[in-house]
């Protein structure tokens, strides 16, 4: 730890001093914070600010690790006997060679995929808002540094522990470190140095949660020095195995058995025959090693990470792994409108003052009625400008925009301070804020028209306060009505004056004087349409929720094809409905609106109760629960902290076309470790079938393989062709089928598949066997014959594999890699055959026109076989 973090770390008490005592102790600025320059120099000094995590396995460990598998090591004790007993020095070292070529392949693939781990957690890196040279900027987490100001608002998680030096209404969730769920109330008074951590009100603390309000904070400690970082460094948990290495293991394992089994018969065949201990023992220990996937958890880590990683180009970025399983089966995509279905860049388009609509406001500029409402729409808002352009939330952005053309946000921000809030909450459709001048305090409201008409007894009118009636205040509402069926988002504004402030700001809420409305508009992104008929197309049904008024989100979702044969529910018919009656009928309602982010539950709950797979998209810290609970929850890049943690996949850019993207993805990358699975374990099938049934039916002859031409198959058919097959791009059916029910990649139906599959390869090898001794063949030409198309038949299965699910064209045409990987594997075969020291290496030799012509032939005759047995008979189908 160094000096500047020891320096106010956890061991002193700066919460029991003044934010100034703090702040000059630190040698910062608690209004300009750092100097960028002074911050680079500290970043140097005291490191990244992050919590010491597991590295992961050097590069030399990731060696080592490839040479620790027990039958690698006994096979490598078997080469010394043969070399060191037998005296055949030759296949001594083909095998060890062998051993140290698959070494060599498992290390690359294993050190991609931990490669691809490493961009992923960096592509998820979160970031903070600071207070740099006087300027608000985003920044990396791992770059705050001591001394730094943050500001933090509601939904913010805090990455650091920092003083509080200003607030409002900032309550934190620190449960995470204390254990305790109730917020925790935050103030810039100091406490006692003796009070426990949970007590310390005037700091905040890494690893908690702003429930609401806002505040900015001078960062004390960071990384392993913060409080949450002590804990940390007492516990190291290893992260658990995701869905698919479990089943993986699994697979191995009873793979490893059959292979055991096998070996072990062969071995004790072969001893009651009289063949050489040392031989048969080799041959044994070579076929386990060849059966068991010991390279499968490699090829898929790196077939899943640059999947993933194709993804986050599209920005969909995916946080946990094992969503990837669930994206291929998404049936359900409930999704925000604002930002997500539509443009997110809010314009003010309307304005209603009096009984007047405007969209220009340049003739009346002067009016006083337009005056109030720009100082309303600026005082009672949290966005802001800053240098990297407006920061809050797109409604708050374009009320701000429109009203800094009126008036100068920062004079009539700062003639009228706010002292007292209450933020906008979904339960009361509005925001409250109380402010000081030299004449008296200020009531700024903005929020829902059925909302803020209901509190409103008067009226800004031209010449002066009038009363404002119940029958003004259904007109009004009609007003509103009309222009939500326009498409605009509609927000009424009021205003209360009091000489002095009040007891409870909440009351005070009441006996508004109405100034007028204002509609906003933000267009549907162009791609938005398109991608919901995509969706659709795919079987993947779209439920927009928004907390629009019921008017205007019809009209949205007409325009965006949603309504047609599905209605549309608000959220006061939402909750009248019973939880069983709304299960009944939520497959019928295509658009909710005016709902709570609380109503995404049983939004989720109602779909998942009919066995459908959901994603669920959200922002805000309401929306945490439904993320949670949703088999996929998506946040939005802008969302809050909260919101982004509680999500499976974050979209960078706030795009339903994303989400689409998202599940085309998914499906691709499902399908491709699907595909690798099935390749791998067939063959490996292939291999444990053709030497044990080859050695019980042609023993008397001579072994059907030799372990150095077992370990061989292994290399040249799991290396190259294993990962290119993992490239495949998405065909164009990916989006076109119907959505697949498996939540496993590797369910009973699957093992069957890989099970007959790898018994057909086998069957067509055998055959080659059975021409040779049909034909009174030499037994090596025999074994030749028999070794070359086992490796033809197993490429060629690859092949058939991409025609089951992708058709001919696709299937034969398509991903350079593969092609260029097979055609390698089949050259390098050729070569162990045709050249003097292949036949040496291999014990092979040459092999007539005629049979390369057979051992090609048979390779056809499984890619066809495959094929069609996948189309005759169900469940062989990799697309079901």
């Amino acid at each position: 730890m160094s000096s500047l973090n020891q320096r106010l770390g956890p061991a002193s008490q700066p919460h029991a001093v003044t934010a100034e005592q703090v702040n000059q102790e630190l040698s910062s600025d608690l209004e300009r914070g750092l100097d960028s320059g002074v911050a680079t120099q500290r970043l140097e000094e005291v490191g990244p600010n992050r919590i010491e995590e597991d590295p992961g396995p050097t590069r030399w460990e990731l060696v080592v690790r490839q040479f620790e598998d027990v039958l690698v090591l006994i096979l490598m004790v078997a080469a010394l006997i043969s070399g060191l007993l037998l005296g055949d020095w030759l296949e001594a070292l083909v095998i060890v060679a062998i051993v140290i070529l698959n070494a060599v392949i498992g290390y690359v693939q294993e050190a991609k995929a931990a490669d691809a781990a490493e961009g992923l957690r960096k592509l998820t890196s979160p970031t903070a808002n600071v207070i740099r040279s006087g300027n608000e900027q985003q920044i990396p987490t791992e770059e705050i540094v001591p001394g730094d100001l943050i500001v933090i608002e509601a939904g913010d998680r805090v990455f650091a522990d920092a003083r509080v030096v200003s607030a409002f209404r900032l309550q934190l969730d620190e449960s995470e470190l204390t254990g305790e769920s109730t917020p925790v109330d935050k103030a810039i008074e100091p406490v006692a140095s003796d009070v426990a951590i949970g007590d310390r009100a005037s700091m905040v603390f890494a690893g908690t949660v702003a429930v609401s309000g806002r505040a900015t904070a001078l960062v004390i400690s960071t990384g392993q020095a913060t409080e949450i970082g002590q804990i940390a460094g007492m516990l190291r948990e290893e992260e658990p195995p995701t869905p698919l290495e479990r089943e993986l293991d699994q697979v191995g394992r009873r793979l490893g058995v059959l292979a055991g089994v096998v070996a072990l018969v062969v071995f004790l065949v072969g001893l009651a025959q009289g063949r050489p201990l040392e031989s048969m023992f080799l041959l044994a220990v070579a076929l386990a090693v060849a059966a068991i996937p010991e390279g499968l958890p490699a090829v898929v880590g790196v077939t899943l990470g640059l999947g993933v990683q194709r993804m986050a180009r599209l920005n969909a970025i995916v946080r946990r792994l094992p969503a990837v399983e669930a994206l291929g089966a998404v049936t359900v995509i409930c999704t925000d409108k604002t930002g997500t279905l539509t443009r997110n860049e809010i314009r003010v388009q309307e304005v209603g003052i009096d009984g007047e609509r405007r969209a220009d406001l340049d003739p009346i500029r002067d009016d006083p009625r337009v005056q109030r409402l720009a100082q309303l729409a600026i005082l009672c808002n949290d966005a802001r400008s800053t240098d990297d352009g407006w920061r809050g939330d797109p409604t708050e952005i374009a009320l701000l925009q429109a009203a800094s053309e009126l008036g100068d946000p920062s004079a009539i921000r700062e003639r009228w301070p706010r002292v007292d809030e209450i933020p906008f909450e979904s339960h009361r459709k509005r925001m409250t804020t109380l402010h000081r001048s030299a004449s008296g305090y200020l009531v700024a409201v903005k929020g829902a028209p059925e909302v803020v008409l209901a509190d409103c007894s008067g009226i800004e009118s031209g010449s002066g306060i009038a009363d404002l009636g119940a029958g003004q205040i259904e007109e009004w509402l009609e007003t509103a009505e009309e222009m939500a069926a326009r498409g605009l988002r509609t927000l009424t504004l009021a205003y209360r004056e009091d000489d002095a402030a009040p007891s409870e700001l909440a009351s005070a809420g009441e006996d508004l004087v109405l100034v007028g409305l204002v509609g906003m508009s933000d267009q549907i992104r162009a791609e938005a349409k398109s991608s919901v008929g995509e969706a659709q197309g795919a079987g993947v049904t779209v439920v927009m929720i928004t907390g629009d008024h019921e008017i205007t989100a019809r009209a949205i979702a007409h325009d965006l094809g949603l309504h047609e044969g599905r209605e549309v529910l608000s959220g006061r018919q939402l909750h009248a409905l019973g939880d069983h009656e709304f299960e009944n009928q939520v497959d019928r309602i295509g658009t909710y609106a005016r709902v709570d982010p609380g109503d995404k539950v049983r939004i989720v709950r109602a779909w998942q109760a009919r066995g459908d797979i959901v994603a669920m998209t959200g922002d805000g810290v309401n929306d945490a629960p439904a993320l949670r609970i949703s088999d996929i929850g998506v946040a939005m890049g802008s969302g809050t902290d909260v919101a982004r943690d509680a999500s499976d996949i974050v979209l960078a850019d706030d795009n339903f076309a994303t989400i689409v993207a998202a599940v085309r993805g998914g499906r691709t990358i499902f399908s491709n470790i699907r595909r690798v699975i099935s390749f791998l374990l067939a063959a490996n099938v292939s291999e444990i079938i053709v030497v044990f049934v080859g050695f019980l039916v042609f023993s008397a002859l001579g072994d059907p393989l030799l372990a150095t031409q077992i370990l061989w198959v292994n290399l040249v058919t799991d290396g190259l062709p294993a990962v290119a097959l993992g490239f495949d791009p998405p065909d164009h059916r990916v989006m076109l089928r119907p959505p697949s029910r498996r939540r496993s990649l590797l369910d009973r139906s699957s093992q069957f598949a890989v099970l007959v599959r790898g018994s057909l390869l086998a069957a067509v090898v055998l055959l080659a066997y059975a021409y040779g001794v049909s034909q009174d063949l030499d037994w090596e030409v025999t074994r030749t014959l028999g070794f070359t198309t086992l490796v033809l038949v197993q490429l060629a299965y690859i092949y058939s594999l991409r025609v089951v699910e992708s058709g001919w064209r696709e299937g034969l045409t398509r991903n350079i890699l593969l092609h260029g990987a097979v055609l390698v594997s089949v050259l390098l075969q050729v070569l162990v055959v045709v050249t003097p020291l292949g036949n040496r290496l291999f014990e092979t030799t040459t092999l007539s026109g005629w049979l390369w012509g057979l051992a090609f032939g048979l390779a056809i005759l499984g890619f066809l076989a495959v094929i069609a047995l996948s189309r005759l008979v169900p469940g062989l189908s990799t697309d079901d």
